[in-house]
């Protein structure tokens, strides 16, 4: 009786250790991405090798744990702890691997580029403020940026093409957008949805209508910048975007979702500004 209750006590105990294990491959990508984002290493590391090359084995590894808990658990009474421990710890893990595979499977399907505008003929630029911050480790910023050589191991026949060609290709077209409205309430528009989008405006010239400013992921601390001109058009004024990541090669869909989505809340916020 005394060594049916010991062996109770150690599958409950290899359960307990599989739901601790499960809860620290959770702590370990959340560390991972803060760590970066705080400047504890470098954006490779927590990305590239805590997040991309040991988090899969680290779920691994907690996973077959987990499962030889279950087995234990499911073999011989008691069972309800250790069965449901381990049932947890997998669904923890399971989550967890779920959300990784799901940025796997956007990296795969998303063109290699982080760099998109509304008229690549007519290029937005950045002042000497945002270049300065970017600077000389971060992504190059040019007028007709080519996608590098060594993209096409990961993304077959991409190395060598003009992110222009690519982006329009690859997502829902942008352009120049036109407003019956002058400058002066085309840039109000504009710095009043940069707000609202979080992103922190760093560059306000009000004379020349342009607008500049930094938006950083909340976990990893990715750093966009994004550019807007403003210009007289007829009667009214025209307006032109622009975002750009500072690193890596794929935004996974960051900054056209990010262009897409400030041109929505413009034509909201001038339609407001219209009835005020």
């Amino acid at each position: 009786m005394a060594g049916s209750a010991g062996k109770g006590s150690f599958r409950k105990g290899v359960a307990v250790l599989a739901f601790i294990a499960s809860l620290l491959v959770v702590v370990w990508f959340v560390a991972a991405a803060l760590g970066t984002k705080f400047g504890l290493w470098g954006w490779q590391f927590g990305l590239g090798k805590m997040t991309i090359a040991w988090g899969p084995m680290l779920i691994i590894g907690a996973g077959i744990l987990s499962i030889v808990a279950l087995i234990l658990g499911a073999i011989k009474a008691p069972r309800i702890q250790p069965v449901l421990l381990s049932i947890f710890s997998l669904i923890i893990l399971f989550l967890v691997f779920g959300r990784l595979g799901h940025l796997g499977s956007v990296a795969r399907t998303l063109p290699p580029i982080h760099d998109v505008q509304t008229d690549w003929s007519d290029p937005v630029h950045f002042s000497e403020t945002i270049m300065k911050a970017r600077g000389d480790t971060s992504n190059p910023v040019l007028d007709d940026p080519i996608i590098p050589e060594a993209a096409s191991a990961r993304w077959p026949g991409m190395g060598g093409r003009r992110v222009a060609e690519v982006q329009m290709e690859s997502y829902q077209p942008l352009q120049t957008v036109i407003k019956p409205v002058s400058p002066e309430i085309m840039f109000t528009a504009a710095f009043l949805v940069l707000n609202d989008m979080g992103i922190e405006v760093v560059v306000n010239d009000e004379e020349n209508h342009r607008l500049e400013g930094t938006y950083t992921s909340q976990w990893y601390g990715f750093k966009d910048d994004i550019a807007v001109r403003i210009r007289p058009k007829g009667e009214g004024s025209e307006i032109d975007v622009r975002s750009t990541s500072r690193v890596g090669l794929s935004d996974l869909g960051a900054n056209i979702e990010r262009v897409h989505s400030f041109l929505e809340r413009l034509n909201a916020k001038l339609a407001e500004l219209e009835k005020s």
